[in-house]
């Protein structure tokens, strides 16, 4: 429990005061996530004309989105306690582990050799949204709400950011930069 000007307030208490920006990010998500898959489609004849490249940025940019809106929705989910928020966490955790391995094994099968920027973008920044689940998880566990503040807007803005440069990528469809 937690202690604000000698008021004692429940972990469903305190979240509830971040429903708001989870709501919004949820919208942000869904919408970009939205305008991504009409781009692909309007440019669905160059994406399944080109190598795996393009078809892989454009998984990841999806997929992060989604996760985004996964993350935010597993916080509106009203009176939920500390206790299934974080085991959600930790299951989206190792959920995104398992299929980064997968896009991993597939892009090795496949000869593909990342750039710098590439490996950034296509490894280390997923890494580090799922050490912040993981983290979050574990934090929330203890009913601490500085979760939200050291691991979860860290996560949303690294898999905002990561999945925004991945779509634009995709608008450019620069050869240079996804279909290596």
């Amino acid at each position: 429990m937690g202690e604000t000007l000698g008021m004692s307030y429940s972990f469903n208490e305190r979240i509830t005061e971040w429903q708001l920006f989870f709501a919004t990010v949820a919208t942000v998500s869904a919408t970009l996530a939205g305008l991504l898959f009409v781009s692909l489609s309007i440019n669905r004849d160059r994406l399944l004309d080109s190598d795996h490249g393009l078809l892989r940025v454009a998984r990841r940019s999806f997929m992060d989105f989604l996760y985004i809106l996964l993350i935010s929705l597993m916080f509106l989910i009203p009176q939920q306690g500390s206790g299934p928020l974080s085991r959600e966490l930790l299951l989206l955790g190792l959920a995104r582990i398992w299929r980064l391995a997968v896009l991993h094994r597939e892009s090795r099968g496949k000869g593909w050799k990342p750039t710098f920027g590439q490996s950034i973008r296509e490894y280390a920044l997923p890494t580090l949204t799922v050490v912040g689940l993981v983290g979050a998880g574990v934090w929330i566990a203890r009913d601490s709400l500085l979760a939200v503040y050291y691991f979860i807007v860290p996560v949303i803005a690294l898999l905002l950011w990561n999945a925004s440069w991945n779509a634009w990528l995709l608008l450019l469809m620069e050869k240079s930069e996804g279909q290596k």
